[in-house]
């Protein structure tokens, strides 16, 4: 009798032994899962980060070429446009300020105005892209400086070509004559992390890995003058970074 309840006694424990068991099982399963979880969670996060990073560029190299095409006032003569060292300076801090909050020591940027022309004027039938001027910022790469500019639907930046619907007839319609704000902005972002899977171990950390975003705009001036070109206005001061492809300074 005395063996028989002692059994008893260990039969009802087991159950309990067994739970506890199970909660052990739990805790093994979730330290196993939770390398992954970890690196799900921060590849999300960086993710999203660079995301943020490359609309940011977008922003910038649209505002630019924006800016700079609506300059109506500032040239040589009543109803030209120009800009000076100022203006230039002005439009690249405002493209600056939009990559906040992000660092803007990896932002390279490109403002270049590019004539489209057709030969003959009167009735085309070849066209090319010729720069006016170009101007860069941060070590930005200057369009070709005085030439004339190849054709070529590369992305996301060409410095050395325009897209084909500048050069040649696309669809039946004939290019657009005239000056267009060409911006080239290029963007270095630092990650900070980048972890990868690894056979031989769980979750493996790499050095700093850094993303080049680079991006292109392109915006016809809108100034009406005969010609409407937006004027390089070295006349009333050297311009850093710049250079003029008209002569003597206009």
């Amino acid at each position: 009798m005395i063996d028989g309840s002692r059994q008893q006694r260990q039969d009802r424990r087991s159950p309990r032994r067994f739970a506890g068991a199970e909660s052990g099982m739990a805790a093994v399963e979730f330290a196993l899962i939770l390398p992954l979880m970890l690196m799900i969670y921060l590849g999300l996060v960086e993710l999203s980060k660079s995301l943020r990073a490359a609309q940011k560029v977008d922003l910038v190299a649209h505002t630019l070429s924006d800016l700079t095409a609506q300059k109506l006032t500032g040239g040589a003569a009543t109803g030209q446009a120009g800009l000076t060292e100022a203006d230039i300076q002005a439009i690249f801090a405002a493209g600056t300020a939009l990559m906040s909050p992000l660092p803007a020591t990896g932002l390279k940027m490109t403002i270049t105005e590019v004539n489209i022309t057709g030969a003959p004027i009167a009735a085309p039938t070849t066209w090319q892209a010729q720069t006016t001027w170009t101007v860069t910022k941060n070590s930005g790469t200057p369009r070709n400086d005085c030439s004339t500019m190849g054709a070529s639907n590369a992305a996301p930046t060409t410095p050395h070509a325009m897209p084909t619907s500048y050069t040649a007839p696309t669809g039946g319609v004939n290019p657009v004559t005239g000056p267009v704000i060409v911006v080239d902005v290029s963007y270095v972002y630092s990650s900070g992390m980048n972890y990868t899977f690894q056979f031989s171990q769980w979750v493996g950390y790499n050095s700093i890995s850094n993303i080049t975003f680079k991006r292109t705009s392109y915006s016809p001036v809108r100034n009406t003058f005969t010609p409407p070109h937006i004027q390089y206005r070295s006349d009333l001061g050297s311009i850093t970074g710049g250079t003029n492809c008209q002569a003597p300074t206009l």
